[in-house]
């Protein structure tokens, strides 16, 4: 009997990093008196010549499944040729394929005997059976009970189509959550969905394998169609982009989940290489690779050679960068005419409608209608209902009617679950915000800052550009880090320039190390490692990581470090070495590390600095709490009491309720956004305050955790507001625009920050420290809270907020 098969193939090499060379097909001559006797006759299909090998006393299944040798080249079976349609397809011959290739055989090694037919089974992936099936009909890829069928196309005739199958292999590691994802993503990039659209949002919280799911989808839709009239494979060519700092993750996660060799990947690095115009180029003329991973600005650099591909997939990781309509990498990627786009994102939306409108016209042209029939149908409507000075409610309702119409619209594309899924997987989560009061030197220095004659020309002047604001926000962020950070500071030496403090003031021995965030840092890593547990260290800055590593030393504590300067190719080997060894620190930049790091050899995560981005700290903590872990996993966030550090953490907490509007469909999801007009807020100091977030959620709890500040519903919300606006207007006249910052400070703010902290208790350490110890749940804060060794005036802490991350009320 004589069986086809496609396969890819190169030449032996002792390279460590093997690529194939170029596809062709084989022919199996079987001897129909034994399986262990057969020959195998090899062709490339830019060759003339064929290669042919005999095999004796060795199963011929065995050989088909793995690796095959024939003289100089090594091959893979890809798919068996069932039908002379496709076996053109591939080889562009008239024919079977028996003259050109058959001509070439001696007769010798052809079977002398007619042999009949034997039964098929299909010999990859390993260990799996593929159904028997003839020249005129297709029949599902796996005949496992294993496999899981994924939906059938609506109103299509039963005879037309084929089950398309999720590998065995994959499926039993997917969880359930996880099917459904895939089952999800299938239907939106097949056009299942009634929606006219072939894009597909996931927007699952982190953790819950967006990358396994999108792999899962990739290589099933390589292999199979479901319908029998066209090509066997729904896609060929796919296109991955992500931030630099991920391609080597995206490869290792194909590795991990497919092996080595049954989709072939090409990759182009961050930096820019001579052979990259020259690989892209290979990656479009032949069929060697089916998978290309680049980060985004490459796409701006070869956007004419990628124009070139036709590329039937395009998956955008960290997909919230591509928020701007204006953003060229955007424009390019839209160029490209890609039929299938999958976005993934743990947070989607940051800022506005607008973002949300470019992001899902992006992933589906036109389901939105243009713009101005959006901005004019939807954003002003919903904007105009949310407005925390609208009292009408006829005005609310149809704000909320049009936003539930928006919802309805996405969610056809749209998958967002939350890490709750995950409580039944993985080990217990405690969130804790540790609030440290400055040091006095902090305190003088943002007193004599924000009195500088230089700083409220600054704040005053509207001419002062967006650079020059967040210029003065970083100063902040350093001085709540250390005061020594501003030593080699320029914006602060240009401040005090002309000062008399000056000379003083850039004295090292006067900015000294010390600062309320470092007093906390230090007990805490002290009292981490006498439990032989290990720590995560996180902060956005190298030179805070310079000042935590000159920190760690003091301690004798070990450490490895991870930051922007750290070779790729030494990323991978440093995660394995601390998960593996006994090593008590991981220093890590939240920028260059915080995506796609498995550090789950550490139960502990202190994060140092906070991010403008919630999205940038949300993927830094989740580094420990994942797959894999094993112990009950801390994570700390250290806010010095009173500052910036503060409102930056509650700008965050806004922006996570603005996502939740639309990707979790939160009924009182009803706050708005910060507005930055009010700059001059976020440098004001609150000196007599334990925590300026706590105040805010007029909570009156007695710090000894028993009191959970519970969430405002609409109703109550809008009481208080109108309560508010009434009381103003019998006591004095208050212009408008007056009325609406005060709105926003006492009202909007307060209620955002208040159900996003909901489920979090509050202690306050200046109280009862038994009641507190009995009931905070961490062994490490307990210890340092019962420390002798502290007074009023210098304990480190001045409030605790904790959160489990299985506790519902």
């Amino acid at each position: 009997s004589k069986e086809r098969y496609a396969v890819q193939w190169r030449k032996r090499t002792n390279k460590k990093n093997k690529t194939w060379d170029g596809d062709g097909y084989i022919v199996v001559y079987r001897d129909a008196a034994s399986n262990s006797s057969f020959t195998i006759a090899f062709k490339q299909l830019e060759a003339k010549n064929v290669i042919r090998k005999q095999f004796t006393n060795v199963n011929v299944d065995q050989i088909l499944r793995g690796l095959i040798t024939i003289g100089q080249n090594e091959l893979e079976v890809d798919y068996m040729i069932n039908t002379d349609a496709e076996f053109r397809r591939l080889t562009g011959e008239e024919e079977e394929g028996s003259e050109s290739l058959s001509s070439n055989l001696s007769q010798s090694t052809i079977p002398s005997k007619p042999s009949k037919p034997m039964a098929y089974r299909k010999m990859i992936p390993k260990n799996y059976e593929v159904t028997t099936s003839n020249r005129h009909t297709r029949a599902p890829l796996y005949n496992d009970s294993r496999a899981i069928a994924l939906p059938r196309p609506p109103g299509v005739n039963e005879n037309e189509l084929v089950d398309v199958l999720i590998d065995p292999h994959l499926s039993v590691k997917l969880r359930p959550h996880q099917v459904e994802g895939v089952k999800f993503v299938y239907e939106c990039l097949m056009g299942f969905r009634g929606n006219n659209g072939k894009g597909c949002l996931l927007a699952d919280e982190m953790g819950l394998g967006k990358t396994l799911m999108t792999i899962t989808v990739i290589w099933t839709l390589c292999r199979q169609n479901p319908f029998i009239k066209q090509p066997r494979s729904t896609i060929h060519k796919v296109l991955i982009c992500c931030p630099v700092s991920l391609i080597n993750n995206w490869k290792d996660e194909f590795k991990k989940w497919l092996g080595m060799n049954k989709l072939s990947i090409l990759t182009l690095g961050g930096n820019v290489s001579s052979n990259d115009r020259q690989d892209l180029v290979s990656f479009g003329n032949l069929n060697v690779y089916q998978v290309l991973i680049m980060n985004y600005e490459k796409v701006t650099t070869y956007h004419q050679e990628l124009s070139k591909i036709r590329f039937d997939l395009l998956v955008c990781d960290e997909g919230h960068r591509l928020k701007s309509s204006s953003n060229k990498v955007m424009n390019h990627l839209t160029s490209f005419n890609i039929p299938r786009k999958i976005l993934l994102t743990g947070t989607p939306i940051q800022n506005d409608l607008v973002e949300y409108y470019t992001i899902i016209n992006f992933i589906n042209p036109g389901i939105l209608g243009d713009f101005k029939s959006f901005q004019k149908s939807f954003i002003n409507p919903i904007t105009r209902s949310r407005d925390v000075t609208c009292f009408d409610p006829v005005v609310k309702e149809q704000g909320l009617e049009i936003s539930n119409k928006l919802i309805d619209i996405t969610k056809q594309f749209t998958l967002r679950r939350t890490q709750s899924l995950l409580l039944n997987y993985l080990t217990e989560k405690t969130d804790v915000i540790l609030y440290a009061p400055p040091t006095d030197l902090q305190k003088r220095l943002f007193s004599y800052i924000i009195n500088l004659k230089s700083f409220n020309e600054l704040m005053n002047d509207s001419a002062s550009t967006t650079t020059q604001a967040f210029t003065l926000i970083n100063l902040f962020k350093k001085l709540c880090n250390s005061p020594s950070l501003l030593l080699e500071d320029n914006f602060f030496s240009k401040l005090i320039k002309g000062e008399k403090e000056e000379i003083e003031l850039l004295n090292k021995n006067t900015l000294t190390t010390s600062s309320g965030k470092i007093n906390i840092l230090i007990p805490l890593l002290l009292e981490i490692t006498s439990f032989n547990e290990k720590i995560v260290l996180v902060s956005n800055y190298t030179k805070t990581l310079d000042l935590l590593e000159a920190v760690l030393k003091k301690l004798d504590l070990s450490f490895l470090r991870l930051d922007g300067s750290t070779a790729k190719n030494l990323r991978n080997k440093l995660v394995n070495q601390f998960n593996k060894s006994n090593i008590n620190v991981f220093l890590l930049s939240s920028k260059s590390g915080g995506m796609g790091l498995n550090l789950v050899g550490a139960s502990r995560l202190i994060l140092f600095d906070n991010d403008w981005n919630p999205s940038v700290d949300l993927q830094s903590m989740s580094r420990i709490h994942r797959d894999g872990q094993t112990r009950p996993c801390f994570i700390y966030r250290i806010l010095t009491t009173g500052t910036i550090d503060e409102k930056i953490f509650q700008r965050q907490l806004m922006k996570s309720k603005l996502s939740s509007k639309f990707l979790d469909n939160e009924s009182q999801s009803t706050s708005d956004v910060f507005d930055y007009r009010d700059l001059k807020n976020l440098f004001e100091i609150e000196e007599n305050t334990i925590s300026n977030t706590h105040d805010l959620l007029e909570c009156e709890c007695t710090g000894d955790g028993h009191n959970i500040s519970v969430s405002l519903t609409d109703s109550e919300s809008d009481s208080d507001a109108e309560g508010f606006l009434s009381a103003h207007r019998q006591s004095s006249w208050m212009s408008a625009s007056d009325l609406r910052d005060k709105l926003e400070k006492d009202e909007k703010k307060k209620l955002s920050i208040k159900d996003a902290l909901n489920e979090y208790r509050h202690f306050d350490p200046a109280t009862d420290a038994d009641k507190v110890c009995q009931h905070i749940n961490d062994k490490v804060l307990v210890n340092i809270i019962n420390n002798k060794g502290y007074n009023k005036k210098t304990f480190p802490i001045s409030f605790i907020m904790t959160r489990v991350s299985d506790r519902t009320t």
